[in-house]
């Protein structure tokens, strides 16, 4: 999988490294680079790419303020030598926020993120208003701090007594105190399905499903009767190519 991208920030000598960064990550597809936020906004109004990796800092224009004024943003990485400006990036969903000087291996956690992310939007048919709603996100509390995680980087959510845990597809995972009833009922329906009393899944995630499980991010996870007919509408029939009958 290709994921097209644009480059931009002010510093030439930042645009020559993420861009032997790109070229080293055999995923990236570079569509443009800008120095100037102005071109690169002038370029996002009438072409296309998946993610835009901006510096924040800019003349006339900010990386923040190009992302506000774009009606269908793509995927943003931001950049910045100022740590300052990290929570309003997250305010605005970005998706990683990278502190210069950026490292090569740091670069390519945030590609490793991006792609798991488009990975887990690719549903198709009926499906396709629960992917729009999936470019959300939501906090929870972990430890003594609160985590953003976006709805479709979620593999799957398991019950721990009291405490859920999160498991996100770059292998991530997050303990947090609500249980997992509390939890299911305060995701946006139809993105999340329970294949058990212990287990919710993330429809776009389902790899494949069997009569006593379900495989998601390479895990076999228990399908249980209860909840084994609804999954099998919900996933298998809205989708499934029949053989033609003469």
């Amino acid at each position: 999988m290709k994921i097209t991208c644009l480059l931009l920030d002010d510093d030439p000598l930042v645009l020559d490294l993420l861009q032997a960064y790109a070229s080293m990550t055999d995923i990236l597809d570079v569509k443009a680079v800008f120095s100037d936020p102005l071109e690169a906004h002038r370029y996002l109004l009438t072409n296309d790419v998946q993610v835009l990796f901006s510096d924040v800092t800019m003349p006339h224009l900010s990386g923040l303020d190009l992302v506000r004024s774009l009606q269908q943003p793509p995927l943003v990485v931001l950049m910045t030598s100022h740590p300052q400006y990290a929570m309003e990036g997250f305010n605005l969903d970005v998706i990683d926020f990278l502190l210069k000087p950026i490292s090569l291996d740091r670069f390519l956690k945030a590609v490793n993120k991006v792609a798991s992310i488009l990975r887990a939007s690719q549903v198709n048919g009926e499906e396709a208003a629960d992917t729009r709603a999936g470019w959300g996100s939501f906090f929870i509390r972990t430890d003594a701090q609160f985590v953003r995680l976006h709805y479709r980087e979620v593999l799957y959510i398991e019950a721990l007594k009291d405490f859920t845990k999160i498991n996100t597809a770059d292998g991530r995972t997050h303990l947090t105190l609500v249980n997992l009833k509390n939890l299911e009922e305060q995701l946006p329906p139809g993105l999340f399905v329970r294949t058990h009393r212990s287990y919710l899944v993330n429809a776009a995630q389902i790899e494949a499903i069997s009569t006593m499980e379900v495989r998601v991010g390479g895990h076999a996870l228990p399908l249980g009767q209860t909840y084994r007919e609804r999954v099998t509408e919900r996933i298998v029939n809205r989708s499934l190519i029949r053989r033609q009958q003469h």
